[in-house]
């Protein structure tokens, strides 16, 4: 899992990234964690974005807990998997440079349509 979000992050930033992971707690992954890159306004340095840590949280992830499988019917002896949520917002705040998630939001149709 962890090889596949890294390879996801840098391929869709076209750059190779800091990358780290942080022990979290989701109901339905086990184990699960909080996945950071390093900022890619100040370069890890520290700004308003980051909150001057140098790192900006983009996806929480786990490994599918055991009883999500058993309450589907499905073996979980035979089957596991990876699940990973990501902002679709944040992504594109960061890959274009927006510095204030909110903008994507206010239905402000000329800021949008320049992602079309």
């Amino acid at each position: 899992m962890k090889g596949v979000l890294v390879f996801f992050l840098e391929e869709f930033f076209e750059q190779d990234l800091p990358v780290r992971f942080r022990p979290s707690f989701f109901p339905f992954t086990e184990p699960s964690a909080e996945v950071d890159m390093g900022c890619v306004f100040c370069g890890g340095k520290g700004c308003r974005i980051c909150s001057h840590s140098g790192w900006i949280e983009v996806l929480g992830c786990g490994m599918v807990h055991t009883e999500v499988f058993r309450q589907v019917g499905i073996d979980n002896e035979a089957y596991t998997g990876y699940a990973f949520g990501l902002g679709i917002e944040r992504l594109a705040m960061l890959r274009y440079g927006v510095d204030d998630l909110r903008l994507f939001f206010e239905n402000e149709v000329p800021f949008l349509r320049q992602f079309s």
